[in-house]
């Protein structure tokens, strides 16, 4: 086509044709980039095919508009044209292109050689084009400008919203396979270890949960990958449960631009009465563009001959459809949703829906009281057995482990430790021969000439504390009777998944304190191991149950120094025969070490059980019991999926281990109070040598009074440290039995000290004199 100009200068000339230069120019520049996109093949995927595929029908779309320009209307090239309507006709599309291009990184000012890169990563990609749909927003462009890089978002974004909604159904490959569990579940722990399963929903899109487009609403980037590893969990607790065969009405994720779009996607937000429910295992309840026509339809277009009419219909639907996008885009988007933000989160509200829904499917059957899963009933067992609640198994404990009887030793000679290079001198430098026995420890666990104890003696003494206590324990745990079923599963397989078990300890030197049945550690080789069942292993993990253990071993150094505690009193009962026949004065000191020890061990049991283990504990199984019943009654819950009700488990232990100072962080005031238990067994290990005559009385009585001395200073060292400690704290006082509608507060961790502190600190005992 000639073109003749017969009125203007060469300078109009030239700015006017500089304009189709520039024009034909960005076109061909993103008809390359185009075809450098399709031929990116291992480098490309679903995503990337969307956008070129999107971008080429509007370069079609755009051709089209230029050929039905004023220059085209005329079959006589001669014809004269409007100048000024031409201009005008094409400076509109010219915007367009010139948007198109800068979105591409294909600006006319930019030359070839210096194109950036331009990212294949979906979430990149998509950011991209929103970012640039949003810019032209905030600046009022043109109206066909933020039409057509809408429609290219669009058509982007259908292969990356059909992703992300199967990442959130359940796949076609559901058998599970058969394992030696008894409940045949699937390895949940897996889930999260990094161990290279592919996903049966990932494609070549490559869809990755942990980055997401700037458009995906931040609670909803949230959700998701909780969402997807609830789906897995699910699938691996209860293959079998309703909501993966359950019809549920079509939900629809795409972009909605006009009012009427938008009107209808909030009355079905906002008027829904229910909790939406699970759609099919098929991906289509999420749909990304509503596909009337069968797939097969599309081919229909091979089967006519060439030239024959039809040949076209596959361009001519794709530019009508694009011509109807942009003729029904809206100016400006309606008052409901003003802006961008408003409108995503309306957009992706069904796939939210949805995702909130997989996660409380799953909570609720480790809520359900029925099931062998019920959360309430392992941590009730835990709680028994591991925090020695239960006044019948730590009874049992004690009789096998512990006594408080006055027995002499068959043998008459002293214990020696396991190591052979162990070696004590002939007096300690406490003052306390080498003889002396082991106060507090059961007969059988000393009666022989090493230790630790051989596996036999120990398999011996604990072999039915776990099966005695069995059927004790279901009257104790608070259900309803007719809900008691997932309890008595639980209890029934207790013997199988409880076990005491030996601690691998370092016995390098052979001077280690555990190898001395003397010392408080002399039990530290000793833990009770739990098997959880294998998909309660994302709620009680094995670094939770490590913070059971250290609990457990605290707690049996102080049951053994309260049977130690308990010998003295039993030894010193009767009045007739004073262990210090001749020195009075010591007599009495004597009688009051015994009652500030027990006072001290006596106030720390109470604090550990009632407040430190109790209260934080029974806060918790207050917090599921409502969580339950809110989940009941369609009400807000306590927890939002497992995991913060793992985290939540996990914080719990975190604030018994900080109230009984176990925390690593805590080392230095921990071993204060270690040290003042050690004193008073090592008290109580004095009593008993004097009681059987191995000490002289004489001598016995600076020792005495040396062990005084370093127990008042320990304990009011402890005072001190804990009295600096607790004054850095901003919490108030807080109250172990107060009282917040159905849930009881817990005393946390170290603002729980405060309790300990006042019960300790009440009389001052430890600043009177001897």
């Amino acid at each position: 086509m000639t073109i003749f100009i017969e009125a203007g200068s060469k300078i109009v000339h030239g700015s006017y044709l500089q304009q189709f230069l520039e024009l034909g120019s960005l076109v061909r520049r993103l008809e390359v980039f185009v075809l450098g996109l399709r031929d990116r093949k291992r480098r490309s995927n679903a995503t990337v095919h969307a956008f070129a595929h999107g971008l080429s029908s509007l370069l079609s779309f755009l051709r089209h508009q230029f050929s039905d320009g004023p220059l085209f209307k005329h079959n006589d090239g001669l014809h004269g044209c409007n100048f000024a309507s031409i201009w005008l006709h094409y400076t509109e599309w010219e915007g367009v292109v010139r948007a198109l291009a800068s979105l591409c990184h294909r600006s006319i000012d930019t030359p070839p050689e210096d194109y950036p890169e331009f990212s294949m990563v979906p979430a990149d990609l998509l950011t991209l084009v929103y970012q640039a749909l949003e810019q032209h927003v905030q600046l009022s462009s043109p109206r066909s400008v933020t039409a057509v890089v809408a429609y290219l978002l669009t058509a982007a974004s259908q292969p990356y919203f059909a992703n992300l909604c199967k990442s959130m159904i359940r796949g076609e490959s559901g058998h599970l396979p058969s394992t030696n569990e008894k409940h045949h579940f699937l390895d949940a722990s897996a889930l999260f270890e990094g161990d290279g399963h592919e996903e049966t929903w990932k494609d070549d899109d490559c869809l990755d949960m942990d980055r997401f487009p700037v458009f995906i609403p931040s609670d909803l980037a949230d959700i998701l990958p909780v969402a997807r590893k609830s789906l897995k969990l699910l699938e691996a607790a209860q293959p079998n449960h309703w909501i993966f065969y359950e019809a549920a009405a079509p939900q629809e994720v795409s972009w909605l631009w006009t009012e009427a779009e938008i009107q209808r996607a909030w009355r079905s937000v906002h008027l829904l009465q229910s909790t939406p429910t699970l759609p099919h295992t098929d991906c289509s309840s999420f749909r990304a563009f509503d596909n009337r026509n069968s797939v097969l339809d599309e081919f229909k277009i091979f089967d006519l001959a060439p030239g024959m009419p039809g040949a076209g219909e596959i361009d001519g639907d794709s530019q009508s459809a694009i011509h109807k996008f942009m003729t029904t885009f809206p100016e400006s988007l309606p008052m409901i949703v003003p802006n961008l933000h408003l409108l995503c989160d309306l957009v992706f509200s069904p796939l939210h829906n949805h995702a909130t829904l997989l996660s409380s499917a799953l909570l609720s059957v480790f809520l359900d009281r029925a099931s062998f899963l019920c959360m309430d009933a392992h941590l009730i067992l835990l709680r028994s057995h591991l925090l020695l609640t239960s006044h019948v198994f730590k009874s049992r404990l004690a009789a096998a482990l512990f006594s408080d009887e006055d027995e002499s030793q068959p043998s008459g000679r002293a214990i020696k430790a396991y190591h052979p290079s162990a070696h004590r001198p002939k007096l300690l430098s406490d003052g306390l021969p080498q003889t002396s026995k082991a106060i507090g420890l059961a007969a059988p666990l000393i009666s022989r000439d090493t230790w630790p104890p051989g596996g036999s003696d120990l398999s011996f003494l604990l072999r039915t504390v776990i099966a005695d206590m069995q059927d004790s324990l279901c009257p104790r745990t608070g259900l309803v009777e007719e809900s008691q079923n997932g309890m008595q599963q639980v209890m029934d397989e207790a013997v199988f998944r409880l076990g005491f078990a030996v601690r691998d300890l370092p016995a390098g030197t052979g001077r280690e304190r555990w190898l001395d049945p003397l010392n408080i550690e002399a039990l530290d080789f000793l833990y009770l191991d739990y098997k959880v069942p294998q998909p309660m292993e994302i709620l009680i993990p094995q670094a939770v149950l490590s913070k059971y253990q250290r609990v457990f071993s605290f707690l049996l150094r102080l049951m053994r120094v309260d049977a130690a505690i308990r010998f003295v009193f039993r030894l010193m009962r009767p009045s007739s025969a004073p262990l210090f026949s001749t020195l009075s004065a010591s007599n009495r000191l004597l009688y009051q070490f015994r009652f500030a020890a027990h006072s001290f061990i006596s106030t720390l049991s109470t604090y550990v059980y009632d407040i430190a283990i109790g209260g934080n504990f029974d806060a918790f199984l207050s917090q599921i019991a409502v969580c339950r019943r809110n989940m009941a009654s369609d009400h807000p819950c306590e927890f939002r999926d497992i995991f913060d009700l793992a985290r939540t488990h996990s914080s719990v232990l975190d604030n018994i281990l900080s109230a009984c100072l176990l925390r690593s962080s805590q080392r230095g005031t921990g071993d204060i109070l270690q040290g003042a238990m050690e004193l008073v067994l090592r008290f109580c290990v004095f009593v008993g040598d004097l009681g059987d005559g191995r000490l002289e009385e004489y001598r016995a009585a600076s020792t005495l009074k040396a062990l005084y001395v370093a127990f008042r200073k320990k304990v009011a060292r402890l005072v001190k440290v804990l009295t600096v400690h607790l004054e850095k704290q901003t919490k108030p006082l807080s109250k172990a039995d107060e009282i917040d509608g159905d849930l009881r507060v817990a005393p946390g961790g170290i603002e729980s000290l405060q309790h300990f502190l006042s019960l300790l600190d009440i009389s001052n005992w430890w600043k009177c004199g001897e």
